[in-house]
């Protein structure tokens, strides 16, 4: 005879086992954790097999998707919010608001969390996609400068066309921080959307901080890149790289920094890689590349540092303690894509259109998925050395030409969204407007 005790004990293993595979996600962020490893512990793509879905958006993707619960949120130039089914793609809501949105969403504690170029910081229910309260900034903007990149025209300041992405939220405390275009850090309560507190810089704020050890860290257009207290907001330090008061391009922090064993890791429009002590502020080491921007966040795993470059178009290994060069591979064209890992493979996007995985170990391409828009259109754009074809990109040296040129890149299907890897499948948008998943 079966005792009710071991009845008991059957059900109570079966309740346990139920609970445990509809335990949810607590929290995810931009290049996957607080840290900003750009680690994902979880299955990855080996062999490129295809297109597991794509959804169109209206407008242009630079946000990079968070995976959060089997749905993947990501923002559109569109104006919007959405929250897509992993599996498939199907929509689950869609949320509008005033500006674009290019910044990575935070999803913790049932909530998602964004930044709108409209100067909001946003708070919505992660399954109904229902506005619980919002955040008013004291606005957003993009880094501008007279004669930028030198063009000739001087007389007034010029929106930067390659600042493209917004600071996306870092969540830790029961605080959510994030930096915004007028140069203001914020931290705000998760719950009633209330400022906790503020803490001013000089520049425009699109770098995402990142979190640990009570701190947090970000860049600012004004070449500084900063440790605050998380808990008041106080200054533990602020380490200076290079500027550039002639063309305005060789200054600025677009990209997010990464912290890794008590070591926090920038790239820089001045063309440096950066290791600072995390609690010091005192350089460790830095890394030259040769005037190309680095725009990306490095990912970091056993002890290496992963990133690309801009012009020179690199796919660079470096040891994270002492920054020496371990291997160069070559990512084809401008990287803007921060690199992500799973296993032993490195995936990155690239404005030319192209999603590739590289070996971790010694940088050997594993495979490459071009967007529609690349297949189409990448020959005639980009040169086989990786060059922007000049005569038919850059066609006139004047704002609007640059503006234009922008236009023509952008038909590329530019993938300029960092890819976030779930379950076996790699997710990023483009700048075809499309959300891909791909398997």
């Amino acid at each position: 005879m079966i005792k009710l005790s071991s009845i008991a004990l059957c059900i109570s293993i079966v309740l346990l086992s139920a609970c445990k595979s509809k335990t949810k996600i607590e929290s995810a962020f931009f290049h996957a954790d607080a840290s900003h490893s750009g680690y994902y512990n979880t299955a990855g793509v080996d062999q490129l097999h295809g297109v597991k879905w794509s959804f169109k958006t209206g407008g242009r993707v630079f946000s990079s998707p968070v995976i959060c619960n089997d749905k993947v949120f990501i923002g559109s130039d569109d104006s919007s919010v959405y929250a897509l089914n992993a599996k498939d793609g199907n929509l689950y809501w869609k949320f509008k608001t005033g500006g674009r949105v290019s910044s990575s969403t935070a999803v913790s504690d049932g909530k998602v969390f964004f930044v709108s170029f409209d100067g909001y910081l946003y708070c919505l229910g992660e399954d109904s996609g229902v506005l619980l309260w919002k955040f008013e900034t004291a606005g957003e903007r993009v880094f501008s400068a007279p004669g930028i990149h030198g063009i000739p025209e001087k007389d007034r300041p010029l929106n930067d066309p390659w600042d493209m992405f917004l600071s996306s939220p870092v969540i830790a405390d029961g605080k959510i921080y994030f930096g915004s275009g007028s140069g203001i850090f914020y931290a705000v309560d998760c719950n009633s959307g209330k400022k906790m507190w503020e803490f001013p810089t000089n520049g425009v704020i699109h770098s995402s901080p990142a979190y640990s050890d009570s701190t947090v860290f970000f860049g600012s257009w004004d070449s500084y890149l900063y440790a605050l207290n998380s808990v008041n907001g106080s200054l533990k330090w602020m380490f200076k790289t290079g500027t550039d008061t002639v063309y305005y391009n060789q200054v600025g922090f677009q990209s997010s920094p990464v912290v890794y064993k008590g070591i926090v890791y920038s790239g820089c429009r001045d063309a440096n890689v950066w290791a600072i002590n995390a609690k010091t502020g005192e350089l460790k080491w830095k890394y030259y590349n040769n005037g190309s921007w680095v725009i990306v966040t490095p990912a970091i795993s056993n002890d290496t540092l992963y990133f690309t470059t801009s012009d020179t178009h690199k796919f660079i290994a470096l040891n994270a303690g002492d920054g020496k060069e371990l291997y160069i591979g070559d990512c084809k064209t401008f990287g803007f894509s921060s690199p992500v890992i799973t296993g032993g493979i490195v995936y990155l996007g690239n404005f030319g259109g192209s999603l590739m995985a590289f070996n971790t170990k010694n940088g050997n391409p594993v495979w490459e998925f071009k967007t529609p828009g690349a297949r189409l259109n990448k020959d005639s754009l980009i040169t086989s050395k990786g060059e922007f074809d000049s005569p038919k990109i850059f066609k006139e040296n004047s704002y609007s030409g640059m503006i234009k040129s922008m236009d023509i890149l952008y038909s590329l299907g530019s993938i300029l969204s960092s890819p976030a890897v779930s379950q076996g499948l790699i997710y990023f948008g483009s700048t075809d407007g499309s959300v891909y998943a791909l398997y």
